[in-house]
This record gives C-alpha cells, structure tokens and sequence, in this order.
C-alpha cells in the first residue's frame, strides 16, 4: 500500500465510530489470505510482528507495512478496496460490516450486488412460474458455470453438479465473498464465467477474545408471519506450553416465510375464426417456508514461528418447503373461441378483451402442490504452513466433503369445466380475470384430475489433498515462484425420478377408457376418496389487492399431496371401479430403481508452476504461470435394446451395462499484469484458459434404444424379420457420458483510479472478452450399438455434444465515495454498472427449438440467462451511532427458457415451443442501525421496499410479445440486534 494510502487508511480508522483493531499484516498477504487460504493470515501476523520485518522501513516496506480494520459501512468499502487493489488478478468483493453480518440476508442477494453477477429471481433455473424470494442460480457474466469455493477450498451441493446452491448457505456465517473474474495459475480450474469464494473467521483474525450475537425477528407484509433468524460467535486465543492456539465456533439458524400470488395469460393459438386467442388464463398463491441452520468450528496451532496448522469443520443445513395452489387450464386451445353475445375487443386480429369459452366449458385443474427438500453439506478440513528459512514457504491441506439431497415433490389436482373465462390484457399491467363463481363455488362441478410425483436422492463426497511450495527471491524480476499439486476423488450418485403425471379423470378420456355421454365421476369416489379431502380456496388479498379476486375454487388440501404414496394409492384405487379399460390396474409407486439413478466417480490430477515478476521502479508487477489437469470420468448405467419382433437381431428389450470411461487433459496458461502508471493509478490486464466440467446429470450413462418399420413401408404378409434397410434406428437421452468441458479464452483489462483514500474513493473500468467453444446442446448424430447378433448397426441417437462456440463482450463501471466534503458529515455512495453482450454460433438445441404455435420459426435469441445490461445503486449515510443504507439492484430482460411447463406442447400437429423471458427487475432494500455504544446495535433490514412486480413476457411471431405472468412478494422487514465484545 503506498504511503498515501496508508495514512488514508489510518485517518479513516480515526474518523469511523465503534471499536477499531490494529492488524500488522502484509496488505496483499491479507486478501490472499481471505480468499484462497486461510492458514496464511496467521503466518503473515506473525511475520509482520518479528523484529526482523519491523526493523527497517523504507518506500518499498511501506508499500506492504500495515492495515486498519474497522467496523462499518466506510470498513466494508475500505476493505473491498483494499482487495481489488492488492490482488494479483481481477477480483471484487463485498464484506461484512459486523460480524455474521453482510450486506443482505441471503449468499445469492449479497453476490448480486457484486459487478458482473447477477441472480435469478425464480425457484429454479429456467422455470418462469415460480418466483424465489431471496433469488436463486447465480450468474457471473452472464454465464452459470461459476466455481464455488469456501476459503479457497471446494464447496458443493448434492444438486447433480459441481458447484454449490448458495441459497443453501446460512451469510451469518459468513465474513465476506469474493468473486474473481479471472484467474491464476494456483488457482483452482472449473469456473468458466468466475470463481465465487465465500469467507469465514480463523481465530487468529482477532487479537484475543471475541464474542458476538445477533437476533432478528423477519416478518413479511404479504404472508403476515413473524420468523426468528439468530446467530453467535465465541472466538479466542491462548499462548501455551505447546505454542499459540485459537478456537472459533460460530453458530446460525435463519428462518423465512413469504407468500408469492401470480397471474397468468397463457399462449396465443388462431382460431378458426382467425383470431389470435389465448388459450386461457390463470392464477396461483405460493407460501414458501425455509429453515437454513450452519455450524462452524476453526482451530488454529502455531507450536513455533515456522509452523502453523489448522482444523476447521463447517456444516450448512437447508430445509424447504412451499405449497401452492394453482387454477390452471387445461384445455384444447384450438377449440377456445370468443363468446360473441359479449363485448370484446380485437385488435389487428388480435384478443384484447373479452369472454373465452369452448364447447363443453373450459376445462381447467385446481391444484395443491407441494414441496419439501432437504440439503446438507459438510466439509472438514486441515492443513499446515511450514516456512523454510525467511524465503520459502511449505503448505498442505487435506479436505473431505459430504453432501446430500433428499427432496418430494407431489401435486394433487381436480379438474372442472367452467362455463367461461373473462380476460381483459392491460399491457404490462395485470390481467382482469373472471370466472362464473356460481359454478365454481360448487364442489359437485369438480372431478379427481391426476397425480405428479418428482423425487430426487442425491450423495456426493469428495477427498482432496493438496501441496504448495512458494519460494520468494529478494530482488531482481523474478520475485518468486510458486508450484503445487492437487488431487481429488469425488462420488455422485443422484437419483432423479423426473415428473410422474399420471391421470385420474380427463375430458380426453371419455368414450375409450371412461363411459362418454355423461358427466365424468365426481368427488365422492368412496368412504375414503370424496368431499372431504378438498376445501374452498377463496385467495384472500389476491395480488395484495392490486388485482381483481378471480373467484374462488375447490382443491384439494394440503395433506392429500403430502401425503405420498399412499394418498396417490387411495385416490387411485378408488378410481379403478369407474373405467372402462385401460387404467384398472393397483396404483404402483415410482420406483427409485436403476433407470432413475446416476452414479459417478471422478478423478482429477493437478499441476500448476507460476512465476511472480516485477519492477520496482516501474510499479509494475504480475504472474505468468500454466496449470495442467487430467480428468478421469466413469458413469455407470444400462443400456436398453428394441424390442421389435420383426428385429429379433437387435434385441428383445433386455438391458446391458454401461460402464463408460471418459479422460481428457487440459492445458490452461494464465498471465496478469499490473502496473500502477501515476500515484493512484493502476492499468491490469489478464489472460487464461478456463474449464467448465459438465454436470454430472449431464453424464449419466443410460440410453434406450428404438426401433421401428420406415415409416410409408409395409412389411409383407408373413414376414418374421426386416433387413436392417427397412427400419428406422434412433434414440435420445438427456446424457452423454462422453463429454468433455466447455472451454474459454479470456481476457481482461482495467484503469483503476484510487482516488481521496481516507474517503474510500475508487473509481474503475474493466473491459472484458470471453471466446467460448465446446458448449453443451443436444444433436442428433450417429452411434454404433452391437445387435444380439454380434453385428454392429448405427442408430440415431439424440443427447449433449459439444458443439458451437460463442463469445461475450462487456464492461464493468464503478465508483465509491464517502463525501465527507459536504457540510453534513457521514454520505457515500457505491455503484456500479455492467454491460454484456453475447455471440452465438451454436446449433440449436434439437429438443428446444423454439417454434410458434403456427409452425414459424425464430431468429438467432441471445443467450439464456444473460442480461445486456445490470445496474447497482447503494446509498449510505455513517455518522455518529447511526448507520442507513439504501441499495438498489437491477438487471434487463433476459431469456429465461425456451419451451417451459405451459410453453410447449403439439397443437395441429405443431410440436410448439416459445421463448420466455424474464422482463427487467429493480428491488430496493434497505437497513438502519443504531449503536448505543461500541457494544450494542439496534436496527431495522428491510428488503423489497418498493414491492417489485416480477414479469416474464413470451414471444410469438404473429400475434406478438405478450407478458405472460406477473408475481407480487412479501415487502420483508427484520428487527436486528447486534452484540459484540
């Protein structure tokens, strides 16, 4: 740190309120130290105090002498100021402000505020019907391959990939995050778009003795229910007989609860008259209950000034639960017409306004869902620094990781034909929907429609050991080199049964496997099955008021869904005495049998050498270094043959193993440059390779194999088998074992203007380039199978390739500032803005092409999940015992799936696929604190303030873009207090 910024740094320790602690500690050891190791800042602590590293200060040590930690909002900035600058690639970090306190209440909201990420505001990545409170599906450029790290160190979910579900993770727990855009030689390799870090506490952070606890009571202003979130931290350290310990526990449980309504207008078909109608419109309340508890335990030995060693062990818990209920149609939208005995307006052939309806009435369901999982991840670490002499460090690390998922998701619906739907479309705003309550008002209109079941059992652990040797020179260009090897062994077997509709009564059932002519069964099925098992949905406060009360509806309740298997098996059976044929079979659950599991082991080997250079005079410093890794892969599964009598040869429907193997070595060069050209100025450039690895439900090893007569040929009479030129080999499957990772080349570059330092002021610009190849899209090539026979024949087979290549394009804007200039003390301001934009040249998705409901086709769309444009916006106000922060966050449209559940289907025998997008969204949050003194703080974190409306429009060619949903949430509010001694 220059010597400018030094005493920047200590005027601001000076001009802050509350405690403030003295670290004697390398800057830029300081911020590797968060970041990548935690053992490191305890060396360097004790380095910094050694008479022999104080002895003697000059330009080129006071560039390195110290930093000032304090608490507050001006100690977050400081120190996201105090990384950027520091770090020997391109980073951007947010830290907490107390302990166990960042910026927002959740790890997703905390990394949207970070340049360059962005989150999606829905339960899952690429479902536009159900809104997530806190986020979900983290982005760093537009990209969600991101690397997950927890201090430096793998972190994982069992979600069938990689990387982490960082809505699983309690932020009380957490110290601060990093997210690095680039990367070096060291560096762990397996993040495409960037490297997400999440920080902890080591004990040897704090001098002696800290003790810390929060409490917040949350309540949401829309499900009108209070939860309680509390946290606390014991931290301390003792000289000993056997050298320097520490001890850290730290302990967080959080609850929430909200509610989510949402309203729908569903796609557009032409009729027969040549309108362009919607097929229906509908509407659905979600509560959502979660309960995320983290336990986290750090101790640390420095038995002499050569050798340190820690053990942490850190557990993340995460229980969720929502249920829905949800009006939904159902229906044929070739047969939906405009009632023409009401008014109704059209425009260019277009609906507007008016009365839907159908011979027979609309049919729509009336559903309860529900979903209940369950996530645990627990990583123990340990690992030691030794320093050999003043030059040369020694350390080792060995982790093991344990994750889990267990999760149900169940749905119960009834079905009724209501006589009509009333839709007016207002634009953006929401929809006016009206429905005759009469008729829905009366459960003898109602029928059982059909059960869904989604399970998912997931496990993964994962050994990793790793060695580093850093050798620092004392002058000349080189000024160190570094090297180290990694090994990993990880397991993932995942079970995902898929969604399991299964019907009870249709429409479409009528005259083959129900009695036609007469009303379908009604609710009373028998003693168990009946009227008793649904209730009156009235949706109270629908919308907050801010839309119309469609009406209300029968569903069934909220045990029958819960309830799996033996609620589906009563429903069922119950149905058996009321069919024709076809479905009077016992009710069977869904087995969690092989076809539905994937199992994976992998392997990888590690080897980096980098090479730290600079010149003094010049203020220009860097790295340059190459990363090899090897990659061994095996899938376990079961391949399934034809079963067609007329190519006995092929098979008979029988399974074999799949025991496929996949190995792959990669290559990856980094080299970063700094240069500070002017006193508090500083130019960085990057350049590396980087690797995405496929997920492993990309890999699962199981493919059916189809055969069929070509189609317009028939067999001769008497024939007992076909020459292989008269059928038709195909095949698909939503994995391929065989794939390799996708692969980037990416450059950055930035000015940095570290200006008025007592002041956290910083302004920057960071250009970068990503060239992106091997992307991961289903295509239909041809694969050889062996037949029975001992012949081999090629069938078409559609699953993930890579294919294609893309590039993406954008800039990072950002400025902080307090303005202690003005004549009231104690303003700031933080902002940023990042452009993307994206370049595709891949085939499109053979399973999601996007197509309109009349057969049209699209142009090039962007990327999914990209923004063009996103936007950061905070306000602070730091004077005295008060603390205010206002922030806001925004993102632009962007594509959020192609096809959705609602968004696909065949229609005149048009196999339909729509792009859906998620429309622009800005949500302003807030927080006010009070310190009664250096111990005690008081306060109120507010989040949704402005009561964002979440909206998704879908495209279509003719009748044009539509918005399709609107969702309203909770505005949340959480009275704090803070303890800290």
């Amino acid at each position: 740190m220059p010597m400018a910024r030094l005493s920047g740094a200590i005027a601001l320790g000076l001009l802050c309120s509350g405690p403030l602690e003295l670290h004697a500690q390398p800057a830029a050891e300081i911020a590797r130290a968060q970041a990548q190791d935690q053992v490191r800042s305890a060396a360097s602590a004790t380095e910094a105090k050694s008479p022999k590293n104080t002895a003697k200060v000059d330009d080129k040590q006071a560039k390195n002498l110290s930093a000032v930690v304090v608490t507050g909002i001006r100690a977050s900035v400081e120190k996201a100021q105090d990384i950027k600058y520091d770090a020997d690639t391109f980073v951007d970090s947010l830290s907490a402000t107390d302990i166990g306190a960042l910026p927002d209440r959740s790890v997703t909201e905390t990394l949207s505020r970070i340049p360059g990420v962005t989150i999606d505001h829905f339960l899952s990545q690429g479902d536009p019907e159900h809104f997530s409170a806190e986020g979900s599906g983290v982005q760093v450029r537009g990209l969600t391959q991101v690397r997950s790290e927890l201090n430096g160190r793998d972190i994982f979910s069992a979600n069938g990939g990689h990387a982490l579900s960082f809505q699983d993770v309690p932020s009380e727990l957490m110290s601060g995050v990093d997210v690095y855009k680039n990367q070096t030689a060291e560096m762990i390799e397996g993040g495409l778009g960037g490297t997400v870090n999440l920080r902890t506490f080591m004990p040897f952070d704090f001098q002696g003795q800290k003790i810390a606890a929060s409490a917040s009571e949350n309540y949401g202003d829309f499900s009108k229910k209070y939860k309680p979130s509390a946290s606390v931290l014991y931290s301390n350290r003792w000289n000993t007989s056997l050298g320097e310990m520490g001890f850290l526990v730290d302990i967080a449980d959080s609850r929430l609860t909200t509610r989510t309504d949402g309203l729908f207008v569903r796609p557009f078909f032409k009729n027969a008259a040549g309108i362009w109608v919607p097929r229906g419109a509908d509407w659905r309340t979600l509560q959502y209950n979660r309960k995320r508890d983290g336990y986290y335990l750090a101790f640390q030995w420095r038995p002499s000034d050569d050798l340190d060693l820690y053990a942490t062990a850190f557990q993340s818990k995460y229980h969720e639960v929502w249920d829905e209920d949800a009006i939904f149609v159902s229906n044929d939208p070739t047969q939906v017409v405009v009632d023409a005995s009401q008014p109704s307006q059209i425009n260019g052939g277009v609906f507007q306004s008016g009365r839907l309806t159908q011979p027979g009435g609309v049919p729509m369901g009336t559903d309860i869902r529900a979903s209940d999982s369950r996530s645990k991840t627990t990583d123990f670490s340990t690992g030691m620094k030794w320093r050999l002499g003043d030059q040369t460090d020694l350390s080792s690390s060995v982790q093991f990781v344990k994750a889990t998922t267990k999760s149900l998701d169940s749905t119960v619906a009834l079905g009724t034909n209501v006589p009509y739907i009333d839709v007016a479309l207002n634009g953006s705003s929401p929809p006016r929907i009206g429905v005759d309550t009469s008729f829905t008002g009366e459960p003898a209109n109602y029928y059982w429609g059909f059960t869904m079941d989604h399970q998912n059992q997931n496990y993964a652990k994962e050994l990793a050991w790793r060695a580093d040797i850093d050798h620092r020179f004392s002058s000349g260009f080189v000024q160190g080199v570094k090297a180290g090897v990694r090994l990993t062994n990880r397991y993932a077997d995942n079970i995902d049964t898929g969604y399991n509709w299964m019907p009870v009564f249709q429409t479409w059932m009528q005259y083959w496997a129900l009695p036609g002519g007469v009303p379908l069964p009604g609710l009373d099925l028998n003693g168990t099955v009946n009227s008793s098992l649904v209730h009156l949905d009235t949706f109270k406060n629908f919308y907050k008021g801010d839309a119309g009360v469609p009406g209300a509806f029968y569903a069934p309740i909220l045990s029958t869904a819960l309830g799996y298997p033996g609620s589906y098996a009563a429903i069922h059976d119950a149905a058996i005495p009321f069919y024709s044929c076809c479905y009077a079979n016992p009710y069977q659950p869904t087995l969690l049998d092989a076809a539905h599991t994937n199992a994976q082991h992998e392997k990888t080997y590690a080897a980096y050498a980098m090479l730290d250079f600079g010149v003094d005079d010049a203020n220009l410093s860097g790295n340059v270094g190459v990363r090899a890794v090897k990659t061994r892969n095996s899938a376990d599964g079961f391949l399934v043959y034809p079963n067609l009598a007329l190519a006995p040869y092929l098979g008979a429907g029988q399974s074999a193993p799949i025991n496929a193997r996949n190995e792959y070595t990669d290559v990856l060069p980094s080299l970063n440059l700094k240069w500070e050209f002017a006193p508090d100025w500083v130019t960085r450039f990057a350049f590396s390779k980087a690797i995405a690895r496929p997920e492993f439900s990309q890999m699962q090893a199981y493919q059916i194999l189809n055969a069929a007569v070509v189609s317009g040929y028939t067999p001769p009479p008497g024939a007992t088998t076909l020459p292989i030129d008269k059928l038709t080999l195909t095949g698909s499957s939503n994995s391929n074992p065989y794939l390799t990772p996708m692969k980037a080349d990416q450059f950055d570059l930035s000015l940095e203007w570290y200006f008025d330092q007592d002041r956290g002021g910083m302004a920057w610009i960071n250009l970068f380039h990503k060239g992106i190849r091997d992307y991961f899209r289903n295509e239909s090539r041809f694969v050889t199978y062996p037949g029975v026979d001992g012949n081999n024949y090629q069938y078409l087979i559609t699953r993930p390739v890579n294919i294609g290549k893309a590039t993406i394009d954008g800039a990072e804007i950002g400025w902080n500032q307090f303005f202690d200039f003005l004549p009231v003390k104690g303003f700031g301001m933080s902002a940023n803005y990042t452009y993307i934009r994206s370049r595709t040249h891949v085939p499109h998705d053979t399973t999601a092409v996007p197509v309109d409901t009349d057969g049209s086709t699209y142009g090039n769309l962007p990327a999914d999940g990209l923004s063009r444009n996103s936007l950061n916006v905070a306000g602070f106000y730091e004077h005295g015992p008060w603390q205010v922060r206002l922030a806001y966050n925004w993102r632009s449209r962007y594509l959020l799936s192609i096809g959705p559940n609602g968004y696909n289907g065949t229609d005149n025998s048009i196999p339909w696929k729509l792009p859906v997008f998620a429309d622009a969204y800005g949500q302003l949050d807030g927080s006010i604190f009070y310190a009664f003194n250096e111990h005690v703080k008081l306060g109120v974190e507010m989040n949704n303030l402005n009561n964002a409306e979440q909206r998704t429009v879908m495209y279509q060619n003719a009748s044009g873009k539509h918005t399709t949903s609107w969702y309203v949430n909770d505005t949340r509010y959480a009275l704090t207090m803070r303890v800290a001694f």
